[in-house]
């Protein structure tokens, strides 16, 4: 549905002859003496420079945000003075508790801190020097199934930032940094599956229909909850296994640096549900519900033969028989430590009895026996 001004602005001579007075020198200075809090922001710590924590001030900070917001609809800057007819730009996500949490302002400027260009970072030039067909082989396959997951992890954010009020400036900045991790991990494995020659390997059916089914998450805390958290904390390990099973440089820069990226979206995750949880208890059976339904979604994905056979084979090194059995044991394991740091996790933020009511872990059971 479009939007339309008032009125068409060429058509407004009041305004007209405005610009007219103003670019002759003749100022109105309405806004020079605005009534409105006055507030010098100074760096906490100068190396760090000036941060959202410290304009954490008064009617400007994120801590005067109130549970619940009634009357800023408008794109109008958090502590400016309102005036009359500014645009309703239909928010719809106006609860504090339904988005917050008390991390998001450092984990925002964290992401800007810690950044990285896969282009220059990573010495690509390593992989380059002789060709190694299993190894080759099991990470392009590994990376294409990985861009499959960032492509839907960079989207999940823009589903709903444009639906949260702008008084969340952190928070929606926030998303908008883990949309920029994401393209980077779109980037950076795709490069990783080109750069060996092996190319772009098989798209994944359960994976993408997993990954589907997060995306649409029908509320945003279960929309955090199911990528931040549950997800993410598979993802978190998958990239800390390749970094764990790097034999250069090159890749355990692309798993460390990209685990880096994926720790901050669950750290969100949780600092999320520990809020959200603390400001409606109510909603923990609801979200336990969520998980109940959805935690399939992560045996579609790390269970892929797209994904775990190449585990596999990157922990064994060759293709023969014992090779092969040293790789499956490591991913059996990979695949319980994942799941326990998962529910570790889960009763951290407040849902507890997580592993005692998960189908995973009658799945971990199995895998054991």
């Amino acid at each position: 549905m479009s939007y339309y001004a008032e009125k068409d602005f060429f058509d407004d001579p009041a305004l007209l002859e405005l610009v007219q007075q103003v670019l002759s020198g003749n100022l109105t200075l309405k806004w020079y003496e605005v009534e409105t809090t006055r507030v010098r922001a100074r760096p906490a710590d100068p190396a760090r420079g000036l941060t959202y924590q410290d304009c954490n001030l008064g009617p400007y900070g994120y801590d005067a945000i109130p549970e619940f917001l009634r009357d800023r609809y408008s794109m109008a800057a958090r502590g400016s003075v309102l005036v009359e007819k500014l645009p309703d730009l239909g928010y719809t996500i106006n609860r504090r508790s339904d988005v917050w949490a008390d991390n998001v302002a450092e984990l925002y400027e964290e992401a800007k801190a810690r950044r990285w260009a896969p282009a220059v970072d990573i010495p690509w030039a390593e992989l380059l020097a002789e060709p190694r067909p299993v190894r080759d082989a099991a990470m392009a396959q590994a990376c294409t199934l990985l861009e499959e997951v960032a492509l839907v992890a960079m989207e999940a954010p823009g589903r709903w930032v444009f639906s949260i009020n702008q008084e969340f400036i952190e928070q929606k900045s926030f998303l908008c940094a883990q949309m920029l991790d994401e393209a980077r991990h779109v980037e950076a494995c795709r490069k990783r599956a080109l750069v060996s020659g092996k190319g772009l390997g098989r798209a994944s059916a359960t994976a993408e229909q997993a990954l589907k089914e997060l995306l649409s998450a029908e509320t945003y805390p279960e929309a955090s909850l199911g990528t931040n958290l549950l997800l993410g904390s598979f993802v978190l390990a998958m990239y800390r296994a390749l970094a764990t099973l790097a034999d250069t440089q090159a890749d355990r820069l692309f798993g460390t640096l990209s685990a880096q990226d994926v720790a901050r979206s669950v750290a969100y995750g949780m600092g999320h549900m520990r809020y959200h949880l603390a400001h409606q208890p109510g909603k923990a059976e609801t979200l336990s519900d969520y998980l109940d339904r959805t935690e399939h979604t992560v045996v579609g994905i790390v269970g892929s033969s797209e994904f775990l056979e190449p585990l596999v084979l990157l922990a064994a090194g060759a293709r023969d028989a014992a090779a092969l059995a040293r790789g499956a044991t490591f991913a059996r394991r990979w695949f319980t430590t994942a799941l326990e740091q998962y529910f570790e996790r889960c009763e951290a933020v407040g849902l507890t009895g997580r592993r005692q009511r998960s189908r995973l872990s009658r799945l971990a059971a199995s895998l054991a026996a």
